[in-house]
Order: C-alpha cells, then structure tokens, then sequence
C-alpha cells in the first residue's frame, strides 16, 4: 500500500470573514501533520491566487502514526468522519 494522500474536512469558521478547515498532511517516516487553518472569506468566494502570509494556522500537531491522528483532529475541532478528499469540501490546494 502507497502513502496515504492529504485529505481535510470543513470546521466551523473561526471568526467573521473567514473560512476553516483542519487537514492531514502525511510526512515521509508515517507521522503526520494535522493542522486547523483559517483563510479570508474573500480570497477563496473571488478565486484570488494567496500565499501562506494569507493562512493562519491555529492548530498544528505532528502525530507519529495514524492510530493518533483521528484524536488529533477532535483536538483542532474537527470530525474524523468528515475527513475527506480536499476538492469535496473546498479545501484551496
């Protein structure tokens, strides 16, 4: 079996004007990078190119193994069950 792919899910946003999401970023060694992420509203409803100065990042944990990552993910705020593939909850790649 390959490395699992990045997949993400939609968390209520963190504040006016924003839009959120907590995704899985697998790392070479099987840890993985579980991070809650909050960008402008704007950027995303006018199709606008950003960069990561535009992303904050509220939440980051590095797990060492997928049997921690679905306790990370409650931890940011998110539903293990809702992790999905990014373009099924909108999720800027």
């Amino acid at each position: 079996m390959g490395q699992p792919a990045l997949v993400s899910a939609r968390l209520p946003a963190a504040g006016p004007g924003l839009y959120s999401w907590v995704w899985i970023l697998p790392l070479p060694g099987g840890r993985f990078r579980v991070a809650a992420i909050d960008i402008p509203r704007r950027l995303i409803d006018d199709d606008e190119c950003f960069g990561q100065d535009s992303i904050s990042t509220r939440f980051l944990r590095i797990v060492d193994d997928v049997d921690h990552v679905d306790d990370a993910v409650r931890e940011a705020g998110g539903d293990p069950e809702e992790l999905t593939a990014p373009w099924h909850n909108g999720f800027p790649l």
